[in-house]
């Protein structure tokens, strides 16, 4: 995501020592085994997959990152995190929650040590992060049968948002918390490591208590036709419910998408 750059007053590792604090990090890890770090890349998500499983890639600065759909995530210049891991399929179809939840629990982590109390970091299903109800990063999973290549993007020290992102996004040093790129990946590796293991009842557990949808009235494109209604909770193994005129109804996740918000 673009905007006023803050980077300088935040970066206070050098970009050489990025590699051996981030093999520090995955010691003992079950996903990761090799770490490359480039200066500029235009997707991590590319070195990543190009390493194979076990890979992780950390980029300076990431020049055309990806979204989920097609979209663009936004030049995030030298103000934010942008970090990809390549793991087997099997991991699983709940990876992009696991990693929603570790970025979580790495951010509000990075919050408390940069000083201010930590807000909670709701996640937006299927693949944000928000803070008070603005995005601060984002998950993107991209699969090939064989492969998961899973890339995060967190804003960090960004000060100003324009455009369509001014009243969207947010990043950490809007909240207070002066945050080093390197120090949230090197909290954020080993939390996903954990989550990526983790059985899927425990997974859903810590989504929903995250879970930044609920009370809002959405429509939702699924594989019989549009509905409409007030989501209820979203249980990423049972299924999103949502209150419709008909009664509470519960929707595959797998193949369902938030189309329109209707409040």
């Amino acid at each position: 995501m673009s905007a006023d750059s803050g980077a300088g007053e935040t970066e206070r590792v050098p970009l050489e020592a990025w590699p051996e604090e981030l093999r520090r990090a995955c010691q003992g890890s079950r996903h990761f085994r090799e770490i490359r770090v480039v200066r500029e890349t235009p997707s991590t998500q590319d070195v990543a997959r190009a390493m194979g499983v076990g890979g992780v890639a950390m980029a300076w600065r990431q020049t055309a990152g990806r979204g989920r759909l097609g979209r663009a995530w936004q030049d995030t210049l030298e103000d934010g995190l942008a970090i990809s891991v390549c793991v087997p399929a099997e991991v699983g179809a709940l990876a992009s929650v696991a990693a929603g939840i570790a970025a979580a629990i790495a951010i509000e982590g990075a919050i408390v040590a940069g000083c201010p109390p930590a807000p909670t970091v709701a996640l937006k299903w299927p693949n944000d992060l928000l803070i008070q109800g603005r995005k601060v990063g984002g998950i993107l999973v991209e699969g090939d049968g064989k492969l998961l290549t899973i890339g995060i993007g967190i804003n960090c020290s960004q000060r100003q948002f324009t455009g369509e992102l001014t009243n969207r996004a947010t990043s950490l040093a809007l909240h207070g918390a002066s945050v080093d790129r390197l120090e949230i990946a090197v909290r954020l590796l080993p939390e996903l490591d954990r989550w990526l293991h983790t059985e899927a009842r425990t997974i859903a557990d810590e989504f929903s208590r995250r879970d930044a949808l609920v009370g809002t009235e959405l429509s939702f494109s699924t594989a019989s036709g549009i509905v409409s209604g007030i989501v209820r909770g979203v249980d990423v193994v049972e299924g999103i419910r949502v209150e419709t005129h008909d009664g509470v109804i519960t929707l595959d996740p797998r193949t369902s998408c938030i189309v329109a918000k209707l409040s």
